[in-house]
């Protein structure tokens, strides 16, 4: 399978990056195990939309077999969110082409994302940040990536499809290093009061989120 890159983060979690350039065709001997309901890939009118889903359940195929858990195929919920079939590790997957990246943990939630860095997030940016993270990003298009990434990684995490990104998430401590960035995700809905620690990390003209661990409150 054409890994480029697998982050162990502890022995709990792992993180498969893909850079894609499969055709649809090449996922035809694993369709079986990739597709437990025809019908969800039969909704995906778009070749390239296709590809990316089978490809990022391919990936989670590969992280599952690292971490010696039986493959079973993934099921989708009402939310959209995916869960193993046959195991309770969580799993997230997200896609910017050309890469395609998943996240799995053993012992509770994970959400991951991947953002290119693109000129329409600057106009985006009062719809998906608040007062205080609008005057963290600026005009800056690795920060405005970061944060969006960020809070599609805990919308990922909660699973739910409630929250809104401006009035239900919000991003504190950002501290970005070099090519790395650490900060809090918080999620705050009706009485969901939820703190979780993040990463990021910034590579050509992508930067990935992730988040797994929550923080006491």
């Amino acid at each position: 399978m054409p890994l480029q890159h697998v982050i162990h983060l502890n022995p709990h979690t792992l993180i498969g990056i893909w850079h894609l350039n499969e055709p649809e065709a090449f996922f035809t001997p694993y369709l079986p195990k990739l597709v437990s309901d025809g019908k969800t890939l039969e909704s995906i009118t778009h070749s390239k939309r296709r590809t990316e889903w089978l490809a990022g359940r391919l990936l989670v195929w590969e992280l599952v077999e690292r971490m010696f858990i039986p493959f079973a195929g993934i099921w989708t919920d009402e939310y959209n969110k995916p869960h193993l079939i046959a195991d309770n590790a969580a799993i997230s997957i997200a896609h910017a082409a050309p890469y395609v990246v998943a996240m799995l943990r053993t012992n509770g939630l994970c959400g991951i994302d991947i953002e290119k860095l693109r000129d329409k997030l600057r106009p985006l940016a009062k719809k998906f940040l608040n007062t205080e993270e609008l005057a963290l990003a600026g005009d800056d298009l690795t920060r405005l990536a970061i944060l969006w990434g960020a809070k599609e990684a805990l919308y990922k995490l909660h699973g739910r499809k409630s929250l809104l990104f401006k009035e239900n998430l919000a991003i504190t401590g950002f501290a970005l290093n070099g090519n790395e960035a650490t900060f809090t995700g918080k999620i705050d809905l009706d009485d969901e009061h939820e703190q979780y620690r993040m990463r990021a990390g910034c590579f050509a003209d992508y930067v990935l989120v992730y988040t797994q661990q929550q923080l006491l409150t």
